[in-house]
């Protein structure tokens, strides 16, 4: 093998001549990488909210309906808003960040309807990361809350 570079020099130059290159390839992926792992994070924290609302929500809306007014204990809506509060924090949420709204369609009654809106404010894991480039614009003033809503008929 060191006959071929005695005959061409150049070629041992050439061959030897590529150390460094694995440091500037990793440098030119890796903040590509970690841009797509930090997205697929937070589209996962987002959609684990939005799940875990719409589930609260729900929740609130059945105990709603199991406490109409055809039942032996009839509940107010700040009753409703403070199980759907309380079903949030017990998910490991901050309960008091919600806001919650209750709307009875015709009354609390067999027939009507009742209605539990959840908004959520959405902020991300890394806030630092927030900005969007050569833009006054950030990710968390695009995404805004998440709300949600959930509605059942009273049963006769």
């Amino acid at each position: 093998m060191m006959r071929r570079f005695r005959l061409f020099p150049r070629l041992k130059t050439l061959f030897l001549a590529d150390a460094g290159h694995v440091a500037v390839e990793y440098a030119l992926t890796a903040p590509i990488l970690l841009g797509i792992i930090y997205g697929i994070v937070e589209v996962s924290h987002y959609a684990f909210l939005k799940m875990t609302i719409s589930n609260a929500a729900h929740d609130a809306v059945r105990y709603a309906i199991v406490h109409s007014s055809s039942s032996t204990s009839p509940l107010a809506s700040s009753s409703i808003q403070s199980y759907a509060t309380n079903e949030l924090t017990g998910l490991g949420l901050n309960g008091a960040a919600a806001t919650v709204n209750v709307n009875y369609g015709n009354g609390n009654s067999p027939g009507s309807t009742v209605q539990v809106n959840i908004s959520y404010p959405f902020t991300p894991f890394m806030p630092g990361f927030n900005a969007i480039p050569l833009s006054s614009a950030t990710f968390t003033a695009l995404a805004g809350p998440i709300t949600t809503t959930a509605q059942m008929v009273f049963g006769q």
